[in-house]
């Protein structure tokens, strides 16, 4: 899980500049390129996250009802 927080940190953090960068009126060039990026880091993200190999252990059958 260490070596999964970097792709998820990095993708978090465009996401929440693009959002930012929207809301305070950031030149049009910038908000494009941020809107170009953020789906390829979302698929950097989630293929890391898919080759990772590791399971918890945990099954969406027996788990998802599980009263905690």
């Amino acid at each position: 899980m260490k070596k999964l927080i970097w792709p998820i940190s990095v993708t978090s953090f465009i996401a929440l500049l693009y959002l930012i960068s929207i809301a305070l009126n950031f030149p049009y060039p910038f908000i494009s390129i941020l809107f170009g990026a953020l789906p390829l880091f979302t698929v950097w993200m989630v293929i890391r996250i898919l080759k990772d190999g590791r399971h918890c252990g945990k099954t969406f059958d027996e788990d998802f009802y599980e009263i905690k």
